[in-house]
């Protein structure tokens, strides 16, 4: 999705536009997946979130996570995982400048 939508946007627009309609679509989905990702990842450990972090994964997952990361793995597993999102999140960033660059390449 980080690779496809940049590129699909500058073949359809000719330019990729910040915070433009594709953007805005690509962020939703990715709230989605993001979402759908936490609920099936607190089933499997058994972890039950308040109504407080579940809307903060929503609305602020930059902040609620971390927080459900430690209170579900411990401070270690906690700051492991932290890392590994934050990994996560460069590599879509990184993605999205890919397919943003050989969109303007193909056309």
């Amino acid at each position: 999705m980080s690779f496809a939508g940049p590129l699909v946007e500058v073949l359809v627009t000719g330019r990729s536009e910040d915070f433009g309609r594709f953007e805005m679509a690509e962020t939703l989905l990715a709230i989605a997946l993001v979402f759908w990702w936490f609920h099936v990842d607190k089933r499997s450990r058994g972890y039950r979130a308040g109504p407080l972090l579940n809307g903060g994964v929503l609305a602020a997952a930059v902040i609620a996570l971390p927080i459900y990361f430690v209170r579900s793995r411990g401070w270690k597993g906690g700051l492991r995982t932290t890392l590994i999102a934050v990994g996560f999140f460069v590599v879509t960033l990184l993605l999205e400048k890919a397919g943003e660059w050989l969109g303007m390449r193909l056309l």
